[in-house]
């Protein structure tokens, strides 16, 4: 048995070694995550005032349990102040998100929602919530805390709070560009650190066995597809529907001369 301390500070002897990617909750997480996903859609496209005070809801939630979490790393011993500070893509987010809904930014801030929602997403898929034997508590603030960085993008989305225009995409290989070059610093002050694993792959696997750095690529490009394509098609439809209306305005004008 393991006591609270062990659980709230991760003694990872007290807590034993767990199954590993893919094990039953490791699939569940997923198959939830994304069913939430699309069932939020829906509920915050019907119920924008609701959609709107959750979010809000979730802004206070995510830069709060990140707080406490790095509280707890400092009470530990185990972390030093440099090393607890937000170097990590999601760490970022859980606070630059907030930043940007409470004080209505909408300036660049399709890079941060691109960012929190694949950056949420992603860790579910590939993450390492599954190397011990019990979820301790950094696994279960880090799991809160994804899952509200991908609602709320959803969230902001489905409610009309921000409109995505595909021409404004280029923004999000900016954005990762200098969250990129804000985690090498981290890397470079923090000795052993790893984050947004630029010196070790963070994945699984590499691709057709080439550096990681090669597979982050295609990831990314495969992740940009996901991220255009449906607001492509939107933006196709509705263009089309507009160009026919304007058509058919075109005809009524003439026939009435």
């Amino acid at each position: 048995m393991f006591s609270f301390t062990d659980w709230l500070f991760e003694n990872k002897e007290a807590l034993g070694t767990g199954p590993g990617l893919w094990c039953p909750l490791h699939i569940a997480l997923i198959v939830i995550m994304l069913v939430w996903l699309v069932v939020a859609f829906f509920i915050f496209r019907k119920y924008k005032n609701f959609s709107r005070k959750f979010t809000f809801v979730l802004c206070i939630i995510m830069p709060t349990v990140r707080i406490i979490r790095m509280i707890v790393q400092l009470a530990s011993g185990d972390f030093s102040f440099v090393e607890i500070l937000p170097w990590h893509l999601c760490h970022l987010m859980s606070f630059v998100l907030p930043i940007f809904y409470f004080t209505k930014t909408k300036k660049f801030f399709l890079p941060v929602l691109v960012a929190s929602f694949f950056g949420g997403v992603i860790t579910f898929i590939f993450g390492d919530y599954y190397y011990l034997s019990t979820l301790s508590f950094y696994h279960v603030e880090s799991i809160i805390l994804h899952f509200a960085l991908s609602t709320v993008v959803i969230a902001c989305i489905a409610d009309g709070y921000y409109k995505v225009r595909v021409k404004d995409f280029w923004q999000a290989y900016v954005g990762m560009f200098i969250i990129a070059l804000w985690s090498s610093l981290g890397n470079a002050l923090v000795d052993g650190a790893n984050f947004l694993y630029l010196k070790e792959n963070g994945l699984p696997f590499t691709l057709f066995g080439l550096h990681f750095y090669f597979t982050y690529f295609i990831l990314v490009l495969a992740c940009s597809v996901v991220a255009i394509t449906p607001f492509a098609i939107s933006e196709y439809i509705k263009k089309k529907k507009r160009t026919s209306f304007d058509i058919i305005m075109e005809v009524i004008r003439d026939k009435k001369f």
